[in-house]
């Protein structure tokens, strides 16, 4: 009952200074929508992230150009070790895709990827693509769906047929909403045939929708680009990555000539180094977050400071009539916290809100808001409540019956 009547005079007290009120709620709402929605997306992103990753299973390995100098295990790197990491002109060739294949069998999978911008034309329109040369095992790396026709076969390759897969993107920008497959695509003077349409395929950091696929030698002969821009390479099982990672090393060095021209990235060291970097993300909004609670605290006790200078009468009177000190303790600090849970609500409400909108633009994002996220919301706006309402509380309990009955 005390309880219940100590909220009930903090509402109808709050209430008589709206404005205020307001401005310190919008403080807390503000905090708490940062730290929420912040925090929620950063998540999110990095749980599609790694459901990417592991949806492709643990099982690959990627060569590509560049140096990470003094490579160690990469478990005792920190995020510094990426400034470690020079950039060097690709020597990869789709030979080494061959020779890695032959030689080490554990490989299920080698398959060179070379690409370069470039125009693609039909007889009505024209758009830009990522011209890329591959081969048929690229689908052992990535899960490819298809919304027309097929993708690249060995007959294909063998008969040295001008065959091309399109990007969602392109397909759309090429022939709109009617069937591709079947028509004529071409690029670098070469007519294509389509032979199939890949689905829409959203992965953070990897570009399907706007490339046109065809076979490695096909970009290489009508082209400037001699290199591959990376090698994937599939392991049959996991637990023999390590192992077949320093064979694959030592093989494609053999033929640089004893040059280590070029690094090998698995997949879990993705991971591993996507790891750091998103705690060290997290780190920085929760610092900027945590500036904004302390802001938005300092608005609270601003206006609860002036709502007991503008109370003195009321304090005095309720003491002389027998209040005690933590009648008034209680009183102030509930008004406080009434603030600031209400901001808090409020501030996650409108982060569930951005969520949606968010998935609704980037459908790759969730809109998920996990409860410890949320939870970890309400739990800085009450802190920050009691701490910066405990100086206006404690003010107000400091009040003499006597001197305030005098206050004017």
């Amino acid at each position: 009952m005390v309880l219940f009547r100590g909220l009930s005079t903090a509402v109808y007290s709050l209430w008589g200074y709206k404005v205020r009120t307001t401005l310190a709620i919008l403080g807390i709402l503000m905090s708490s929508l940062l730290l929420t929605f912040l925090l929620s997306v950063l998540h999110n992103f990095k749980a599609s992230v790694n459901s990417e990753i592991q949806g492709f299973g643990l099982r690959q390995i990627v060569a590509m150009p560049g140096r990470l100098l003094n490579d160690t295990n990469y478990q005792h790197r920190s995020l510094s070790s990426l400034l470690s990491i020079t950039t060097l002109n690709s020597t990869l060739s789709y030979q080494d895709a061959v020779n890695v294949k032959k030689q080490i069998p554990q490989v299920t999978a080698a398959v060179p990827q070379t690409e370069i911008v470039s125009s693609a034309h039909t007889a009505k329109t024209s758009c830009e693509v990522l011209y890329t040369g591959t081969t048929p095992d690229f689908t052992k790396i990535f899960r490819l769906d298809l919304t027309e026709g097929r993708w690249l076969n060995s007959e294909d390759v063998k008969n040295e047929a001008q065959s091309i897969v399109l990007g969602a993107q392109v397909k759309q920008l090429l022939f709109g909403n009617t069937d591709a497959v079947g028509k004529k695509v071409t690029i670098k003077g070469v007519p294509f045939t389509v032979v199939g349409v890949l689905a829409p395929k959203e992965i953070v950091g990897l570009n399907f929708d706007d490339r046109a696929y065809t076979e490695y030698q096909m970009v290489t002969d009508t082209t400037s680009v001699k290199y591959a821009s990376m090698i994937y390479f599939s392991v049959a099982h996991r637990s023999q990555i390590d192992s077949v990672s320093n064979q694959i090393r030592g093989v494609i060095t053999r033929d640089h000539g004893g040059s280590r021209d070029f690094m090998l990235v698995k997949a879990d060291q993705a991971l591993h180094f996507f790891s750091l970097l998103m705690e060290l993300i997290t780190a920085i909004t929760i610092g900027i977050a945590g500036v904004s609670f302390v802001v938005s605290g300092i608005g609270i006790m601003n206006v609860m400071l002036l709502v007991v200078k503008e109370r003195t009468r009321e304090i005095g009177l309720r003491k002389a009539v027998g209040a005690k000190s933590y009648h008034v303790l209680f009183q102030f600090l509930s008004e406080s916290l009434l603030i600031s849970i209400v901001g808090a609500i409020l501030g996650v409400a409108v982060s569930v809100v951005g969520l949606r909108v968010l998935h609704h633009v980037f459908t790759v994002l969730s809109a998920r808001m996990p409860l410890n996220i949320m939870g970890a919301g309400l739990l800085f706006s009450v802190a920050i409540g009691l701490v910066f309402g405990l100086a206006p509380a404690i003010q107000a309990v400091r009040v003499q019956p006597i001197e305030a009955l005098r206050y004017e």
